[in-house]
């Protein structure tokens, strides 16, 4: 019985480059899930908790010149929840360094600081002191691209007057997690950057003293946007309004979101391709297999060994490979999961985004390749039993 066995074990090592293959389609296909799914959590994770810490509005109303009293009404609609007037003005900057002129995009912020929606988050520095009206908080992937310090200036163009503004802290927001130009599709942060400003200071530069051009609004809980945006636009039309819209178009929303969804989707179309072909594998190895050792598996049966243990025989020998393809993807997907964060972090502006391994995914993923790899092997196994 031993030397049957043996011979069992002797047919199979020929198929030893087929097995090979099929634990590297395997570890491929786990890999994948467990990188993609991680990416997809992490992302999710980090834009939720930050979306929540920084009070990131759910209403977004851009307006040519409204007065402060306007605010007042839109606070009064019903499902609105808090209101920021801001002014908001794209100009003409002149970066130290930088050839040819780049974009800066200049947002008001409370001086003294106080809680305000689209909160920003210093990462180095300090917020613009109400006695200095060229001090300013840049963006920190502008700065970072642009080798800026604080202390250094940028010379901007407002309203028609040159002036040079100092920087003396960096900071990210998330309104601007994608920082990204109007009309562009990647982050061209050298020549596209934030610059958050006093509102005194940024509202006598454009005439807006007592006025505003652009309203942050945050909803209660279950409130639909649309009827919301439909009350602002009428209040707003005699001031030019720009057409409000829900934070679901809002531009660094809309590419995060989307990078994110991307990933779930990706996350099931890759591995089932993977897993598919080692279903189809297995199948043709095992059966293959079968089909070499009749006389084995009838001489076997004949001194008394049971159908249930010719099975289990073909399924440990189907499960070696998938096996260590499994631990090989999952280790190698957490660990490409960690070096796609930092990859991610060039882009997506969090806060903090440390990568933290989620060990359910890789438990998911060993599910799935097993039993990817039972259903190759079952039709073959059923075969080899039914001899």
């Amino acid at each position: 019985m031993r030397a049957l066995t043996r011979k069992l074990v002797r047919d199979a090592w020929h198929y030893r480059g087929q097995m090979i293959a099929i634990a590297a389609v395997v570890a491929c296909g786990i890999a994948t899930f467990v990188a993609l799914r991680s990416m997809h959590g992490h992302l999710r994770h980090s834009q939720d908790a930050y979306y929540a810490s920084a009070r990131f509005a759910d209403v977004f109303a851009p307006v040519r010149r409204a007065p402060l009293r306007v605010v007042q009404e839109v606070q009064a609609m019903r499902g609105v929840t808090s209101v920021d007037a801001r002014i908001v003005a794209d100009v003409v900057a002149d970066v130290p360094g930088l050839a040819e002129p780049a974009v800066v995009r200049l947002v008001s912020v409370p001086v003294p600081r106080t809680v305000a929606l689209n909160e920003v988050h210093l990462a180095e520095g300090r917020w613009p002191d109400a006695a200095n009206d060229d001090e300013v908080v840049a963006s920190r992937a502008f700065a970072s691209a642009n080798a800026l310090s604080l202390g250094d200036s940028v010379g901007v163009v407002l309203n028609g007057r040159w002036r040079w503004l100092r920087i003396v802290g960096t900071g990210v927001s998330p309104e601007y997690v994608y920082e990204i130009a109007g009309a562009s599709l990647f982050p061209d942060n050298r020549r596209f950057g934030v610059l958050w400003m006093g509102r005194p200071s940024l509202a006598a530069a454009f005439d807006l003293v007592g006025a505003f051009n652009d309203l942050a609004i945050t909803l209660s809980p279950g409130v639909a946007p649309e009827p919301v945006i439909e009350q602002i636009d009428t209040l707003l039309a005699p001031f030019g309004s720009g057409g409000a819209y829900p934070r679901a178009d809002q531009v660094s929303h809309q590419f995060l979101d989307g990078e994110i969804d991307e990933t779930q989707v990706t996350s099931v179309i890759l591995p089932a391709i993977f897993l598919g072909v080692t279903a189809f594998l297995l199948h043709v190895v095992l059966s293959r297999l079968v089909g070499m050792q009749r006389e084995q598996v009838a001489t076997l049966k004949a001194f008394g060994y049971s159908n249930a243990a010719i099975a289990r025989h073909y399924l440990a020998l189907a499960m070696v490979p998938v096996a260590a393809g499994v631990l090989a993807g999952a280790l190698f997907g957490l660990w490409f999961a960690s070096r796609l964060a930092v990859v991610y972090a060039r882009f997506y502006q969090f806060p903090s985004a440390a990568f933290v391994p989620d060990w359910s995914i890789a438990l998911a993923a060993a599910a799935i390749g097993t039993a990817a790899g039972l259903l190759g092997a079952l039709g073959a196994v059923m075969r080899g039993v039914s001899l």
